[in-house]
């Protein structure tokens, strides 16, 4: 059953509430700033909704108007909420030390990303040099089907189809792996393998290995990351040296759960 149809079903769902959530998710495309015809167009609410909305968010103070252009951009208010969750997320307090250890150890930017429906979200990332503005800030998403291989290959086969199924596949670079089938294959080599490299898939010029964090009852909870620029590491380099490391780390953490 799809999301839609779910939350029209539940007797406790808010709807408006669902849709005025739509209104600061469209912030979420990398636009610094939106008016209101484009925020009714990327919603699909009309605009009468959608300016009652906006009103409230920046009433609220999630939101601010420019008077020049009357475009809306979000405001600081609502890093509090990252900020909030990320202090009380008792996997990222964990990790830390793990995470900042393997740093030192590596010489190379490491991540920690959490399984979210279709997507992985960043929620810690240590870069160790500048690749880009982006690539240092948590809350970066990345599409599951390809970002998140270390923690599919621990899930039941089911879920993972179910996953990919819902998943639009739209690459993110060039060499991005969009097909299921070889998407499939690349989880089941990560099962046996124990993590995943990936060549410039999220960002180009980078290579990463990652491996999953598994708790006590083998769920998996997060996957780290340890990225590496692809014109000093290779393949077989990373596998070498970067894996043992990724999966030493990620060990550590998930004896914590």
């Amino acid at each position: 059953m799809a999301q839609g149809d779910r939350q029209r079903e539940d007797p406790l769902f808010v709807a408006s509430l669902g849709r005025a959530v739509r209104i600061l998710e469209a912030f979420d495309r990398g636009t610094r700033s939106l008016g209101l015809a484009e925020l009714a167009e990327q919603t699909g609410l009309n605009r009468s909704a959608v300016q009652r909305f906006l009103h409230t968010w920046e009433q609220l103070g999630y939101l601010s108007k420019d008077p020049a252009t009357r475009r809306f951009s979000l405001t600081p208010r609502v890093m509090a909420l990252g900020y909030n969750y990320l202090r009380g997320n008792r996997l990222v307090e964990a990790a830390t030390p793990y995470l900042l250890e393997a740093r030192t150890r590596t010489g190379n930017s490491v991540y920690l990303g959490a399984l979210y429906d279709t997507e992985v979200i960043y929620l810690v990332r240590l870069p160790q040099r500048f690749l880009l503005f982006e690539s240092t800030l948590p809350g970066r998403r990345i599409p599951a089907f390809c970002g998140a291989r270390a923690i599919l290959s621990r899930l039941p086969a089911a879920r993972v189809d179910d996953i990919l199924a819902r998943s639009a596949h739209v690459p993110i670079t060039p060499h991005t792996v969009v097909d299921p089938a070889r998407n499939r294959a690349l989880i089941e080599r990560t099962r046996e393998l124990g993590y995943c490299v990936s060549v410039q898939e999220f960002l180009v010029g980078e290579i990463a290995v990652s491996a999953p964090v598994v708790g006590s009852r083998g769920e998996p909870l997060a996957a780290v990351y340890i990225s590496a620029k692809y014109a000093e590491w290779d393949e077989e380099r990373v596998a070498r040296e970067l894996a043992p490391i990724a999966l030493e780390t990620a060990g550590a953490i998930g004896a914590q759960f």
